[in-house]
């Protein structure tokens, strides 16, 4: 049987249904099913973008299987045009293909396997498997609901910690193969109307040089919260919870700074947001995270404060 090798979090957002295309520098003739390996690197800050966990999450063998009914080259309208699809963010470049995916199968429990490279082959035998489709080859594959992760984050138990009072969650997660390092996401209480529930929805997470280079932010909102400095490590399972101003405030500096590669600027940007007045803060925030201003409203504030 063919396979396909995938990186957590894609090869989970694949068998969720959530990820239809994916992303390979090379054309295949090849149609029909592929096994789907998760390989045994997973990338941190993804999963927790995506609302998983890495370390919840299946890796080193086949973990199910989904068709590859088509293969598209992607020019960069193309690649915009599939953003939903593939999950890719805006990082187009030259020489992509399309791998259309659909009707994702889980397997019961994963299969130990080397991954490899490239399409190739793997022996496999899904006869025996209930949730694969494994009858009459005439018989159409029907696709069922996108399936919920095998085991859920370790958090969920914690984002009914949030209230109207403390609005923000924030997380720490270790980066894997780092002994202390970690990303920190931040996470908000939304709610769309007054009769609905409200749900948290992930802002953005941080890490490396740039999450360094604003501690001060960190730490400065943690003790606002009523936390000591101390409470941050990268064992740290509960989360932080934040009051609204607190969670605003940081929550611009992250998605600020977020793409910037130089320190000097991350530090001009960061001292410009701790200067303004909160009613300034609050409007730069609203259109740094609504859909339809948050990449120019971005920019916009990069520009106003490190003349980017």
């Amino acid at each position: 049987m063919k396979a396909l090798s995938f990186r957590q979090p894609w090869a989970e957002l694949v068998l969720q249904g959530r990820k239809t295309m994916d992303l390979r520098t090379y054309n295949t003739h090849y149609r029909g099913r592929l096994a789907i390996h998760a390989s045994q690197t997973a990338e941190a800050e993804k999963c927790w973008e995506n609302e998983l966990n890495p370390d919840n999450l299946d890796a080193g063998g086949i973990v199910g299987t989904v068709e590859l009914v088509d293969v598209i080259p992607l020019d960069e309208a193309a690649y915009q045009e599939h953003m939903e699809a593939h999950l890719a963010g805006r990082r187009w470049r030259e020489g992509l293909y399309g791998w259309v995916l659909a009707r994702p199968e889980r397997l019961p429990e994963l299969v130990p396997a080397r991954g490899r490279t490239n399409l190739f082959n793997i022996d496999l035998d899904l006869a025996g498997s209930e949730s694969l489709e494994s009858r009459n080859p005439q018989s159409p594959v029907t696709a069922a609901p996108p399936p919920q992760a095998k085991r859920q984050p370790t958090y969920t138990t914690n984002l009914n910690g949030t209230t109207s009072e403390k609005p923000f969650a924030l997380h720490v997660q270790a980066l894997a193969g780092a002994a202390t390092d970690y990303a920190l996401t931040l996470r908000q209480r939304v709610v769309e109307r007054p009769d609905s529930d409200p749900r948290l929805e992930t802002v953005v997470a941080l890490s490396g040089d740039n999450l360094r280079a604003v501690a001060d932010h960190v730490i400065e909102a943690l003790r606002k919260a009523e936390y000591k400095a101390t409470d941050l490590s990268v064992t740290r399972q509960k989360p932080f919870y934040l009051p609204e101003e607190v969670g605003v405030r940081l929550g611009l500096v992250f998605l600020t700074v977020k793409p910037l590669t130089k320190i000097r600027r991350v530090e001009q940007i960061s001292y410009g947001i701790r200067q303004m007045p909160s009613e300034e803060a609050y409007y730069w925030y609203s259109k740094c995270t609504a859909a339809d201003t948050a990449e120019r409203a971005q920019k916009a504030l990069r520009v106003l404060l490190a003349a980017e």
